[in-house]
């Protein structure tokens, strides 16, 4: 198999005329690189490939098989006060069982299996934390991998650091630094083997400075970048997704760091895929157009550690300092360090502070407060946590917006949709919608009382009174969509607003609402019949 590193490299963002939209002022040397083609031939597909392996007590280890049966402390440690010795065996069964629900070659067994598994009388909520268990997980060597394989139609190609004291019986911080393309933009260009020794040497590097976590770099595609288009975003994220079945990832200590056009890209990933990340470092970087600044406010569970320079003269600061001050109008817990005189480049000092903040964020798996703002209709763009968005009432015009590189564009929409979501007690879900018709909840027992009634209430009105209904199969199939393991909700919500409520709506006046338009314009909506 050949991969191919070609075409220009800049910002991954759209095309000069639109990326300068609402900034003007913005200085990017970066965006005018311009690279001929260039094809490396690299390695043929495989699961894992050792490339550079990290000596232990001097002997260089090679991984194990798959284990047959997962350790009773796995399923200790994930359970919690949940596990009980005397259903091991139990435990173990349907654990197989999970393994078969996620192997693609049981696709079309799948409900059959789920009609198994339910059979056990295991609780879904014990079937949801297992879920994250893999027997692919094995006592792997420390060193630096590279991974090139196929899921589905998606060529997924990463370097995967396993550190010297990684333990497959507890979850590991994973960080996802995306380099630059400055190594790539040689004369001659890299071949292939030099290509491996670059990557192979950022990894070691990152391995010693930072013994304590997992570490991925995808490997940079120069046509697509790491987006923003569809499929290069998809060449950052399916690595992720993968290497949460090559070691075991810890979903809640996931972090994602980039500088210059690999910055744009973190804040590009992160408002696409909040759900995914406790924290992100984009260091100079930018996401200034309409339809990123639409998503902004999805990075309200994602803690923002922003680095930019005052005498940036490849990316203005303004960039950074007007994303800062967005988030921080809708009171998101926002981190900037602003220095003067260091240039577009942060120092090693300044990239280990940034570093040293970022590790210390843990995730809230289950938020109590979601957002979500969107004008695509992709449904893996209008997810966050537990709230999904499916249909807007009223969409508008559609326009393809097309990116100076990468196939494929973005079709977005007129207007823009909206869910703020908040758990206000144990039996009550609040909903401020904006423009949605159809949306679902995804719930568990960490975020409701699903024991008795819960009450979903729709911009002041009650939609929603009555027990939820836990599904084995419904917790699966998210798991199909959002990644194994990274949630598990055992209990679903659909939603249709279009149709009258539940109960009879309140004689109140409707609050006015205040949302974001699309062009990140603050307005009032004032509900129609005050």
């Amino acid at each position: 198999m050949t991969l191919v590193f070609h075409g220009v490299c800049n910002h991954g963002l759209p095309r000069r005329t639109d990326y300068r939209e609402g900034a003007k002022n913005a200085k990017l040397r970066e965006d005018q690189l311009d690279i001929p083609s260039r094809n490396f031939a690299f390695f043929a597909p495989s699961r894992l490939i050792l490339l550079v392996g990290l000596m232990l007590a001097g002997t260089l280890w090679i991984s194990a098989a798959p284990a047959s049966e997962l350790p009773a402390q796995m399923y200790q440690h994930e359970l919690g006060n949940q596990y009980d010795p005397a259903a091991l065996s139990k435990l173990a069964a349907v654990h197989q069982l999970i393994e078969k629900f996620f192997d693609p070659d049981s696709a079309r067994q799948r409900k059959q299996i789920v009609t198994q598994i339910d059979a056990s009388g295991l609780p879904p909520s014990i079937i949801g934390k297992i879920a994250r268990l893999r027997k692919s997980w094995t006592a792997l060597a420390p060193g630096v991998y590279y991974v090139n394989k196929k899921v589905g139609p998606i060529d997924v190609r990463y370097f995967l650091g396993i550190p010297r004291q990684y333990d497959v019986s507890h979850s590991w911080p994973l960080v996802v630094k995306l380099p630059a393309a400055n190594a790539f933009l040689t004369q001659p260009p890299p071949d292939a083997q030099t290509v491996t020794g670059i990557y192979a040497q950022w990894m070691t590097d990152e391995l010693t400075a930072h013994p304590d976590a997992i570490v991925l770099m995808p490997l940079l595609n120069l046509d697509e970048l790491y987006g923003p288009g569809p499929i290069g975003m998809n060449l950052v994220m399916q690595p992720i997704l993968d290497a949460a079945d090559q070691a075991n990832v810890d979903p809640a200590r996931v972090y994602l760091i980039g500088h210059s056009m690999a910055a744009h890209a973190v804040w590009n990933l992160a408002i696409h895929y909040p759900t995914y990340f406790a924290a992100i470092n984009p260091m100079a970087g930018s996401a200034h157009d309409s339809w990123q600044r639409v998503r902004l406010g999805n990075l309200q569970n994602v803690l923002c550690i922003v680095w930019h320079d005052a005498s940036d003269d490849v990316v203005d600061v303004d960039e950074s300092r007007s994303i800062v001050r967005y988030l921080r109008n809708l009171q998101y817990d926002v981190d900037y360090t602003e220095t003067r005189g260091v240039g577009h480049r942060p120092s090693p000092q300044i990239v280990e502070d940034e570093y040293k903040k970022l590790r210390i964020r843990t995730r809230d798996l289950y938020p109590p407060r979601v957002f979500i703002q969107s004008n695509n209709l992709d449904t893996p763009y209008n997810r966050a946590d537990w709230v999904q968005i499916y249909q807007p009432m009223t969409p508008g015009h559609q326009a393809k917006v097309n990116f100076s590189h990468g196939a494929g564009g973005m079709y977005l929409y007129e207007n823009g949709f909206r869910v703020i979501a908040e758990i206000s007690d144990p039996h009550t879900i609040k909903l401020a919608t904006h423009n949605v018709r159809l949306v679902r909840l995804y719930l568990n027992e960490q975020l409701a009382d699903l024991d008795h009634p819960l009450k979903v209430i729709v911009n002041g009105i009650t939609h929603y009174d009555a027990v939820v209904p836990q599904s084995t199969e419904e917790m699966l199939k998210d798991q199909l969509f959002l990644g194994r393991g990274w949630r598990y909700y055992t209990a679903v919500i659909d939603l249709d607003l279009s149709e009258s409520p539940a109960t009879a709506p309140s004689t109140q006046p409707h609050a006015p609402i205040e949302y974001v338009t699309p062009e990140g314009e603050h307005k009032i909506w004032v509900p129609k019949g005050n």
